[in-house]
């Protein structure tokens, strides 16, 4: 069977999709992708493919839904399947978008075991993750199966897949997962809500499980000999869960790969120890999260269960061994203020990250943020306002002054960390209260500058961005 991934441009390889066809090509099946900026009509009268699957998240929904029900008119036959985290959390997507199925959770044994008994002309109807909708409108619903306890067993993601995207060939990054799973329950995240979900459908026994470390370095010595590499990135929510793990990978790493590494840490699991073993084994930078600096807001409405000083420590031992540290931020939280945003650039001046990253905050609904700032009357839930890329304005009934003050901070961010001066409210007053008009191309110059600083300060050169994405055409010229 013929399946194409539909999926909109993307800057970086996209791993969730790129497992699904290792799994996929492994049960027999063919698997190609396009993105959403190509002649998708012209590939599908050459590559006929049975079915066309995409993964969607919150905010991109409406945009794929549309998208398929136009394709839809022209190629009816066509089995059209949505997976990913929009269809896993608001499985009611099914019923009111153009697709033909969804599947929830993680779908690599199940994606497989529905294209496979669709190509055999059997009931699709009982495959467990999926929710069918036939062709009377019902909607057949299946439980989750348990998740794959068993990460070895999987098959490396299928890294031949996007490599026809000047992006991802010409990119000196690859990107690796050692686990999946996330132990906590921040406030903002969906990870309570893929809990409930295992927990209540398929008796969740173990959310985070870990890959073996010479598996996990086999599949990193493979890629690297296939694809000229400078650098590698561990997509992990946190890599330094297991600190026994962390010292296998550190035996291992340096001698078998060598390359040098970036992880994402939390700082209230940093130690001095853990920190040496990640030098010496190669880590050149890390990802960490302070979030606010606001007690209150940080622990009880993000749930984050750490203090300032945590991350103060966190962040200068990091500095002190010599790894590069990115430290990420959220303005515009539901109970805050701008003074409270203000606070956030004065807790990174005490951290001096290499860079200060910052997002404004997104209410998803199904996280209990999320219905916190809907019951407050501060969101009505309507999926069509959240952003899944960058994150650049607040959908939250804030005043309008309070959204402008955001979203020049937010641009002005790291450069206020890096120049104290800029603190003074004489200075900045003006620069957050001005119309976009009136700074907003001072302040994309500024962040542009910010952004490709911080490439060269956490990886040692400029990342490609979707703006220097180069499409190559389906015959590869």
């Amino acid at each position: 069977m013929n399946i194409l991934f539909l999926q909109k441009p993307f800057f970086m390889e996209p791993l969730g999709v790129m497992y699904l066809s290792s799994s996929l090509k492994q049960g027999g099946h063919k698997v190609d992708i396009i993105t959403t900026d190509e002649d998708v009509s012209q590939k599908i009268k050459e590559y006929k493919p049975q079915i066309i699957a995409s993964s969607v998240m919150t905010g991109d929904h409406q945009m794929y839904s549309e998208t398929i029900k136009k394709i839809k008119t022209e190629f009816p036959e066509v089995t059209f399947v949505a997976g990913g985290p929009h269809p896993t959390f608001f499985p009611a997507y099914l019923k009111e978008s153009s697709f033909d199925a969804i599947g929830r959770g993680e779908c690599e044994s199940a994606f497989n075991e529905f294209c496979t008994t669709l190509e055999k002309g059997d009931d699709i109807s009982q495959v467990k993750n999926f929710w069918i909708k036939n062709k009377g409108g019902e909607i057949i619903k299946n439980n989750v199966r348990p998740l794959e306890n068993d990460l070895d067993s999987l098959p490396f993601p299928d890294r031949d897949l996007a490599r026809k995207y000047a992006i991802i060939s010409q990119t000196p990054i690859l990107h690796f997962l050692s686990s999946r799973g996330c132990p906590f329950d921040c406030s903002y995240c969906f990870n309570h809500s893929f809990s409930k979900l295992y927990r209540d459908e398929s008796g969740l026994t173990k959310q985070v499980r870990f890959r073996g470390v010479e598996n996990l370095v086999r599949e990193i010595e493979e890629a690297i000999s296939d694809f000229p590499t400078s650098f590698v990135y561990f997509q992990d929510d946190t890599f330094i869960l297991n600190q026994k793990k962390v010292n296998q990978f550190a035996d291992k790493y340096p001698s078998k790969v060598g390359l040098p590494f970036h992880v994402h840490v939390r700082a209230n699991l940093i130690n001095p120890s853990l920190v040496s073993t990640l030098r010496d084994a190669g880590c050149y930078s890390v990802h960490m999260a302070a979030e606010t600096a606001n007690d209150e807001i940080r622990n009880k409405l993000l749930r984050r269960n750490m203090t300032k000083d945590q991350i103060i420590s966190a962040s200068h031992e990091i500095k002190k061994s010599g790894i590069k540290l990115m430290l990420q931020n959220m303005i515009g939280l539901p109970d805050s203020t701008l003074d409270d945003d203000l606070e956030t650039v004065r807790l990174n001046q005490q951290c001096k990250p290499d860079c200060s990253w910052v997002s404004i905050f997104q209410p998803y609904p199904g996280t209990w943020l999320g219905d916190y700032c809907k019951n407050k009357g501060l969101y009505d839930g309507n999926f069509s306002d959240l952003d899944s890329g960058f994150f650049d304005k607040s959908v939250l009934n804030f005043p309008d002054e309070r959204k402008k003050q955001l979203a020049n901070l937010q641009k002005l961010f790291g450069l206020m960390v890096e120049n104290p001066w800029l603190l003074d409210p004489e200075i900045y007053g003006g620069i957050l209260s001005a119309e976009h008009d009136q700074v907003g191309q001072f302040l994309q110059d500024v962040f542009r500058g910010y952004r490709k600083k911080t490439d060269i300060d956490l990886y040692g050169f400029e990342l490609p961005t979707s703006s220097h994405m180069k499409v190559k055409s389906l015959d590869g010229k």
